[in-house]
């Protein structure tokens, strides 16, 4: 069953018990705010590129805000302040409900980094160390944590430090691992590869067991051969990244949003990337466990057919 006929068997029921009332929608803003991520971090640059080509489309506008990352930002579109937001998928489910997405738009690499060679090797030989799990409220401090979790491991510290901070402590031997969940390459690290010998763990040992607790959360994905200067590939943890915005936000903007992630997609991917990259008519609308917008599932049919 094709995901787009798979929500309409789960979500029709829904669809058809939703009523607007003329006169109740709330006026739509004219520059949409998007809650994004840290300074060097995916979700900031893809903000960054989505807001330049909103502007370029005429249609709409996008502000891209600097932020911690997926927790804050569901608590800032929660409490109104951002109209759009971007988020892990396993960060998203725990407000299933009061969110809906407009789109599945890339993948995010949990990666784990260390020191080489001098560093932990293995997942298991971070018992014991100071490690940094990602800044507070970032999607990838909730993740990380439920992989230490997974492993059964105390560390002697763990932290929440922004990824800038984060890196300078890895490199001065303050830590001795940092967790950190973004595209690849991310640039910082890059750079920190570029001084420092670093190498990323394999953190799939755990994903049986994350997929036991969380289901679909989470994915085997790889890292390739050559990144932050690695022989090889490096088994990693895959999650989904979701643009969301409450079910609330204006049906004609969210058509403009759809139309630029349809019409734009090689605009909003971000120059070196490497990997698994979305934005292709399956992913897109692939946004399980959280449900489309119901004009964005609208706008994909249509634009699908």
């Amino acid at each position: 069953m094709t995901g787009v006929s798979r929500r309409s068997f789960l979500w029709a029921g829904a669809a058809a018990g939703t009523v607007v009332l003329a006169g109740c929608v709330p006026t739509a803003p004219t520059v949409l705010t998007l809650g994004c991520g840290e300074p060097g971090g995916s979700y900031l640059q893809f903000g960054q590129l989505l807001s330049d080509v909103a502007r370029g489309s005429g249609a709409f506008e996008i502000t891209a805000l600097q932020t911690e990352g997926s927790v804050d930002n569901l608590a800032l579109l929660s409490q109104g302040r951002v109209e759009l937001a971007l988020s892990l998928a396993d960060s998203a489910a725990a407000a299933s409900g009061e969110v809906v997405a407009i789109g599945r738009v890339y993948q995010n690499y949990l990666q784990c980094l260390v020191r080489a060679p001098d560093g932990p090797r293995s997942l298991a030989e971070l018992a014991g160390t100071r490690v940094s799990l990602g800044a507070p409220g970032s999607g990838a401090a909730a993740t990380a944590r439920r992989v230490m979790d997974a492993a059964g491991l105390s560390p002697a510290s763990a932290t929440e430090r922004p990824l800038r901070d984060a890196v300078v402590d890895l490199e001065r031997g303050r830590i001795d691992a940092l967790f950190w969940s973004g595209g690849v390459p991310t640039p910082q690290i890059a750079e920190l590869a570029a001084r420092t010998p670093i190498a990323v763990l394999d953190t799939t040992p755990v994903l049986p067991t994350l997929l036991q607790r969380y289901p679909d959360a989470y994915v085997a994905t790889t890292i390739p051969a050559g990144v932050y200067g690695a022989d090889s590939p490096v088994p990693a943890i895959g999650v989904a990244n979701l643009l969301l915005a409450r079910p609330d936000l204006d049906d004609t903007l969210v058509e403009r949003v759809v139309d630029v992630l349809i019409d734009d997609a090689a605009r909003l991917v971000a120059p070196g990337a490497l990997g698994i990259q979305y934005l292709t008519p399956a992913s897109l609308i692939d946004t399980l466990p959280i449900a489309l917008h119901a004009a964005a599932e609208r706008r994909y049919r249509e634009r699908y057919g």
